[in-house]
């Protein structure tokens, strides 16, 4: 069941098993983006912690070729899925910032509140 502080971001089967999809568009860029691994999802903030920009080079182009790692392809920073950790490249030890979601009879949530960049 929703509560009052989350929103439907989409239905987990509209994000292909194994891929990521950017969501809430600003002008020409996503701000949240979800990874789906089976019934699992993690979500973050679409923005690269070496200087605040967008991960993707184009739409929901979020993964590495092998789609093991997040990667920014504006820096060539590797992330891991599970846990944003940056794992390889110019942010060495920082990470990206999560978005509490959660998948409910089918529908991912996520909060109404999005977290913010330091920026």
């Amino acid at each position: 069941m929703r509560s009052s502080d989350e929103r439907p971001l989409c239905r987990l089967e509209d994000i292909p098993d194994g891929r990521a999809r950017g969501f809430l568009p600003v002008n020409r860029d996503d701000r949240v983006f979800v990874v789906r691994r089976g019934d699992r999802i993690r979500a973050y903030v679409n923005s690269c912690p070496h200087n605040w920009r967008p991960l993707d080079y184009a739409q929901d182009q979020f993964l590495s070729a092998d789609g093991r790692e997040i990667v920014c392809y504006a820096h060539g920073a590797h992330f891991s899925i599970d846990s944003g950790a940056c794992i390889a490249g110019v942010c060495i030890g920082a990470s990206l910032i999560p978005v509490p979601a959660r998948v409910d009879n089918g529908m991912i949530l996520i909060p109404l509140e999005l977290p913010h960049t330091p920026e």
